[in-house]
């Protein structure tokens, strides 16, 4: 299968015309705090059984925080025939329509799950994951908003638990604030090998739908790829 995602956009209406980037900010908090649950908030996974995402009943590979819509996790599916890829998406629209994209393409290799990674990582074996990624996320600029950002100490380190020696923690944003905010934590965290990527050819990965806009509008960005210690 060659990925055309306008087409599969095309075969598979979105439910929505214009989805949000964005979606309701008591979705970003995890669920231990939350005072009353909201009817569209994500029960918060504590176990998976891997038999039923991927056709080969094996754990994933690679992880991808904050899926969207799917573009890049397809992407990669496509490109590592042999590795399983697993999508974590809090917009639950999001993953409906790309659970509805995978089953109907016959994606064998890539699954996503609706959950939000404040809550966790627990249902992922520990030094089990080759990569993980967390491209372009939400980024809750204003100061008074950043308490939403899911990237935090504690999911830097537990991220760190579940990669192999050597794993890969692949980031990226156009915001400035955000990108020094991810190099302290990550330096802070002393888990971490941090290399600042400025050519495509060290990246070396299909382009998100947000990294293709940024480009098209002339917008900077920036990525790093943080190998586990």
């Amino acid at each position: 299968m060659e990925l055309n995602f306008e087409e599969l956009t095309r075969k598979y209406p979105f439910p929505e015309k214009r989805p949000r980037h964005h979606t309701a900010p008591h979705l970003y908090v995890p669920y231990s705090k939350l005072k009353v649950v909201p009817a569209n908030y994500p029960v918060p996974v504590e176990k998976v059984d891997w038999a039923e995402l991927f056709a080969n009943g094996k754990k994933p590979d690679m992880l991808d925080i904050g899926t969207g819509r799917g573009k890049f996790l397809l992407e990669m599916a496509l490109l590592y025939p042999n590795k399983n890829i697993l999508g974590i998406e809090i917009k639950q629209n999001c993953v409906q329509w790309l659970k509805q994209v995978i089953e109907g393409e016959k994606v064998r290799n890539a699954s996503v799950i609706w959950h939000n990674v404040l809550n966790g990582l627990q249902f992922i074996e520990n030094e089990s994951l080759e990569s993980v990624f967390y491209l372009f996320p939400d980024p809750w600029p204003k100061a008074r908003h950043s308490k939403r950002r899911a990237l935090n100490e504690e999911v830097l380190n537990e991220i760190a638990e579940k990669l192999k020696f050597g794993g890969r923690f692949y980031l990226a944003t156009d915001i400035k604030s955000l990108h020094e905010e991810h190099i302290l934590l990550i330096e802070n965290s002393k888990r971490y090998k941090i290399k600042f990527i400025e050519s495509d050819l060290d990246w070396n990965l299909p382009k998100t739908n947000k990294e293709i806009s940024c480009i098209n509008r002339s917008i900077e960005y920036y990525r790093m790829i943080c190998e586990k210690l």
